[in-house]
């Protein structure tokens, strides 16, 4: 990941998108994406004065960016949290990805529809990636807003029946996939993604982070954390979710 000096990163409030281009105010941001945070802490997480660290909340709480609450324990301490969703960020052009797709384009399967919006999808991806936006957290939400739509589409009220009707779900949509237990994730085979010989040394699927996390969400009422440990983007030959609470 490029240093924050070296980037542009994308938060949504309710008013729209913001770009946010001071490192500080990235280093800020970037501790309280993880949780919330006291003062004394952010000022020794990004090693600035007082005053300087003082300046650069009140201008984010301005934006909408972030929050402030007293300590119920000590109410001389203000603890800050983040009001707005992270989007995505500028990064260097990558082309290898979005070429391979696009040249896909040329399948004699182009024909079939599931084979076809599979490539629309991963070209919409890659073409982002592509143009200099790494747009992996506004996929990622985006699945989560569908999955939560899609929930009452599913029937199973428990954990484990639930993972056992999403698996089936992927395998609808030509994907193959297992639930296993300890620790409890789902394996999904995607043939688009293992023909495709798509590599980049980072997890590629966060769409479908997303979308189980909202799936979860919508049905049981729990908020599960849904993240890709194995990818075909690293190598592996299938995608692997780990899910916790």
């Amino acid at each position: 990941m490029e240093s924050p000096g070296n980037q542009t990163e994308f938060f949504y409030t309710e008013k729209g998108l913001i770009a946010i281009d001071s490192p500080v105010k990235l280093q800020i941001l970037n501790l309280l994406k993880e949780d919330s945070s006291s003062f004394d802490a952010i000022v020794r997480h990004t090693a600035k004065a007082k005053s300087t660290i003082s300046v650069h909340l009140n201008k984010l709480r301005a934006l909408g960016l972030v929050a402030e609450e007293l300590d119920p324990l000590d109410r001389r301490r203000k603890t800050y949290f983040l009001t707005s969703y992270y989007m995505g960020r500028s990064r260097k052009p990558r082309l290898e990805n979005y070429k391979k797709v696009l040249k896909r384009m040329d399948s004699a399967r182009i024909h079939e529809p599931i084979f076809f919006m599979d490539v629309l999808f991963h070209a919409f991806c890659f073409g982002c990636e592509a143009y200099g936006l790494d747009n992996a957290p506004i996929i990622k939400k985006i699945g989560n807003d569908i999955g939560k739509k899609l929930a009452s589409e599913f029937r199973a009220k428990e954990l484990e029946g639930l993972l056992g009707e999403i698996a089936a779900f992927f395998e609808l949509h030509e994907k193959i996939s297992l639930v296993k237990k300890d620790p409890l994730s789902l394996v999904v085979r995607d043939s688009f993604k293992e023909d495709s010989r798509i590599s980049s040394g980072k997890t590629l699927c966060a769409f479908e982070e997303g979308l189980i996390e909202g799936l979860l969400y919508g049905k049981l009422g729990k908020k599960f954390r849904v993240k890709e440990t194995e990818c075909y983007g690293t190598g592996h030959g299938h995608c692997l979710f780990s899910i916790s609470k």
